[in-house]
């Protein structure tokens, strides 16, 4: 299996480029640092010959067999635009990435009111769904993804205005609108997952400029298209859960 890969480097020196040079990888130096989806899309448009390729965030570990997985099951189902895999923290435990789009009351009770934010996340972080089966999901996490090069570039990449955060919600968006958006347990990685802008009051105002930036190009609480994404999805991963319960039933009964 062939790969290229490309070192955008957005700090300000070039330190970065022997090591580079060193794994014959591709190095782009940006001081200017355009933002994680703008840095991304200068990679992406520079490929040429593969079909697929790799968001992967720096606090990303997994095993050599993962990026196989991957891209064997992108192979075999040409109609999944995007596919992710289970997501853990270092020692082995859930992070519940797979989510429904975002309302804004989502997103601001989560940061601001996490008592009304835990009665809500029930459903937008899926939490009655036990990570166990291939699924449609309306909203992955930029953290890891398989995406279809082609998809990718045919919907314009990343879009820039998202300096960084809500850049993954948007892309999930626009891409499930050309293909499907899949969550593959089957692939496991891990993720050093740190909430910096829970941290670090910069970071908290772009991720709320962020938000901003989603819902006015989105809509803010009249959003048909999230309405029925978010309703579809929870029935077909219901009635999937449930195809699984019946056929464990079926299984010890004739065991």
């Amino acid at each position: 299996m062939a790969v290229d890969l490309f070192v955008i480097d957005n700090s300000p020196t070039t330190e970065l480029q022997g090591l580079c040079e060193e794994f014959n990888a591709s190095y782009f130096h940006n001081p200017q640092n355009p933002g994680f989806g703008a840095s991304h899309n200068l990679a992406v448009f520079e490929l040429t010959e593969p079909n697929i390729h790799l968001i992967i965030n720096p606090d990303i570990t997994f095993d050599g067999n993962t990026i196989s997985q991957l891209v064997g099951f992108m192979n075999d189902h040409p109609e999944v635009a995007c596919l992710v895999p289970k997501v853990v923290y270092p020692d082995g435990s859930l992070q519940r990435l797979c989510k429904l789009l975002p309302s804004p009351i989502n997103l601001f009770s989560r940061r601001f009111a996490s008592a009304l934010a835990e009665r809500l996340d029930e459903d937008y972080e899926l939490r009655w769904f036990g990570y166990d089966q291939i699924v449609d999901i309306p909203y992955v996490s930029g953290c890891f993804m398989a995406v279809r090069t082609e998809v990718f570039r045919k919907i314009g990449g990343f879009d820039q205005r998202f300096f960084m955060y809500l850049e993954d919600t948007d892309l999930s968006r626009r891409l499930a609108q050309h293909g499907r958006v899949v969550f593959y347990p089957d692939a496991v990685v891990k993720h050093t997952f740190a909430k910096q802008s829970y941290k670090n009051r910069r970071l908290l105002f772009a991720h709320i400029k962020s938000a901003i930036q989603y819902f006015n190009k989105w809509g803010w609480f009249f959003d048909s298209e999230r309405h029925h994404r978010n309703r579809e999805a929870v029935a077909k991963i219901r009635a999937a859960m449930l195809k699984t319960k019946q056929d464990n039933h079926s299984t010890e009964l004739n065991t």
